[in-house]
């Protein structure tokens, strides 16, 4: 295994797991406090990227050079309004609606559409594991919205539209910047792709102020106010950035561990309790992915092209 590969798997196992805590403390933050989705990202978005930002800059990194390029500051700003806004937003409010657990197995069911959009796009149709694979997922996801029981449905039709957005989100900022980072960097593509995003956030919430959200927090709720924008800030940026060195279908299998660590965090810290099917079903999407990961080296050839 060379040095590249190495690095890869670290940024990608430990973005995963940053990820994973991040989901409960932002449904902690929801419990706890009178903050919504929109001033909870317009924070993040906006503190994280002036912070990536600054510290590219005092590391004399030129962050003001893809506005040079008309071609790569749109692809930039599709990134960012439709990946970064689109998955975090969608996410969050999956959290909100719902709990944490549920909104990272929604996001974890972006790998089987990337298998389907890479099918698609090359025109070669998925292989019988590849088939199997998405009906287990399709099954996982019956059975956490349901906990076995079609007259009983677990998630409301909002969480289950939110769900399925932050899957199709997550999809996207996986695979439309690949060449903006091999040209650009992932601190350098993340850092302007939370920049942007928050202020087109902040200017279609013109009612936000965050002095006054300032003054309902108290010191535990601002601390874990701040753990929630670096565990999630981080995780995107070692996410992404592992993508320079292995293929999609790689960092999906690797990612597993997130919906691991949520349910973890959330039984052991929230007093979370899940159904039996629930867990069953989110068993069957980590397994479908895993399979879909696994056994097409040449899926993974074709991510990286």
């Amino acid at each position: 295994m060379n040095k590249s590969r190495r690095l890869g798997l670290l940024m990608i196992i430990s973005g995963a797991t940053l990820w994973g805590i991040s989901g409960p403390i932002i449904q902690w933050l929801f419990q706890q406090t009178t903050i919504t989705s929109l001033d909870f990202l317009i924070i993040r978005l906006l503190l994280a990227g002036i912070l990536i930002l600054a510290v590219l800059s005092i590391r004399k990194q030129s962050i003001f050079s893809i506005w040079k390029e008309p071609r790569q500051w749109i692809q930039l700003i599709l990134f960012a309004i439709i990946g970064m806004l689109g998955a975090q937003y969608a996410f969050i409010e999956t959290v909100r609606i719902s709990n944490a657990v549920t909104a990272t197995l929604f996001q974890f069911l972006g790998p089987v559409l990337i298998t389907i959009y890479v099918a698609i796009q090359y025109k070669k149709l998925p292989t019988f594991i590849q088939m199997l694979s998405i009906i287990i997922a399709l099954s996982g996801i019956f059975f956490l919205i349901t906990n076995g029981s079609i007259e009983n449905i677990i998630l409301t039709k909002v969480a289950i539209i939110f769900g399925l957005l932050t899957a199709i989100g997550f999809t996207f900022y996986t695979l439309q910047p690949a060449s903006l980072i091999k040209k650009w960097g992932s601190p350098l593509i993340v850092g302007w792709g939370m920049l942007l995003a928050g202020i087109a956030l902040l200017l279609c919430n013109r009612q936000f102020s965050f002095l006054a959200l300032a003054k309902t927090f108290t010191f535990e709720t601002s601390t874990m106010l701040f753990l929630a924008i670096f565990s999630g800030t981080l995780s995107f940026v070692l996410y992404i950035g592992s993508l320079k060195y292995l293929s999609a279908m790689e960092t999906s299998l690797l990612s597993s561990i997130e919906p691991l660590v949520a349910v973890i965090v959330s039984i052991t810290w929230l007093n979370e309790s899940f159904g039996g099917f629930q867990l069953i079903g989110g068993a069957l999407i980590v397994v479908a992915v895993i399979a879909l990961s696994l056994p097409e080296k040449e899926l993974g050839t074709v991510a990286r092209e």
